[in-house]
């Protein structure tokens, strides 16, 4: 029995050990984008009942806040839930065109600035409202922060 289980490992070693190197290799590249934004300390309040923010109690809404490296991006999905990231694409973070917009026409996060009142892409990078990337070169997600609601004060910290 020794025999014959030594020889089926010898007939497929190299499917072992090729399928174990492309199983690493997928989950490292899946991930490793995230870890290369920087982010910055974040410790936000936000009052929905102030004119500025009541939009925001409505979901599909965002706001864009002072923090972080690039600044914070706000968003209450469409599912209700809550996310906060850096503004920045997890694609080049340290591009300065790297910068996260809203595309409310394709309901999606993109990467690029505005000058002159002009969105000018930086990459073809997309992201769900919750941050994941659908298109683009960038693979993995956007780096978050925290959020919690509690009535209606939002905060957003790390």
């Amino acid at each position: 029995n020794k025999k014959r289980v030594l020889r089926l490992f010898m007939k497929n070693k190299w499917f072992i050990f090729l399928s174990l190197a492309l199983s690493i290799l997928a989950c490292c590249k899946k991930n490793r984008a995230t870890e290369l934004i920087p982010t910055g300390p974040v410790n936000l309040t936000i009052d929905l009942n102030l004119p500025s923010y009541t939009r925001l109690r409505y979901p599909g809404e965002f706001i864009f806040l002072d923090g972080g490296i690039k600044g914070v991006l706000l968003v209450h999905d469409f599912d209700d839930k809550w996310y906060a990231f850096e503004r920045t694409c997890a694609f080049e973070p340290l591009n300065l065109c790297s910068i996260l917009q809203i595309d409310t026409q394709g309901l999606a996060i993109r990467c690029g600035e505005i000058k002159n009142k002009v969105y000018q892409k930086c990459c073809d990078s997309r992201y769900t409202y919750a941050g994941f990337p659908t298109n683009g070169p960038a693979q993995g997600p956007l780096a978050r922060y925290n959020v919690s609601r509690l009535g209606n004060v939002v905060s957003v910290y790390n």
